[in-house]
């Protein structure tokens, strides 16, 4: 006697965005708007402290700049539920934490680490050290 299945239908799973595809939206972004001067890359891996947590980092490069790298953001989420979640500005000299209860508030919290003047000023410094390298 066969059994069938007792899963149910997953058809309807919701349309949204994963913090992580909004990180690799928004690296690529930076990448553009600096022509290629910066490049970026987002790490993912099991957070370093707490179990069933993920980390989402974006780590920008300037090749022209002896390779410099540092970590602009990390996101950390729950390994199944993707909110709320906690936004780090790594830029800063003491991160900072921010908690976001969905995707419109972590939008709003990248747009703020993004706009800090730790992160526009080290992004300005390695544009100008990299336009400077290339002649």
């Amino acid at each position: 006697m066969s059994i069938s299945s007792l899963w149910p239908s997953f058809g309807n799973i919701p349309a949204i965005k994963t913090p992580k595809v909004i990180l690799k939206e928004q690296a690529s972004y930076l990448e553009s708007v600096t022509s290629g001067f910066i490049i970026t890359e987002i790490i993912t891996a099991a957070h370093p402290t707490l179990s069933n947590k993920v980390t989402h980092s974006i780590k920008i490069t300037a090749p022209k700049v002896e390779n410099y790298t540092t970590i602009i953001v990390e996101v950390d989420h729950d390994m199944i539920k993707l909110y709320p979640l906690t936004v780090i500005s790594k830029i800063k000299a003491m991160p900072v934490s921010y908690t976001a209860a969905n995707e419109d508030e972590l939008l709003d919290l990248l747009k703020k680490v993004f706009e800090e003047k730790e992160t526009i000023d080290t992004i300005q410094s390695l544009l100008i050290q990299s336009k400077s390298n290339e002649v």
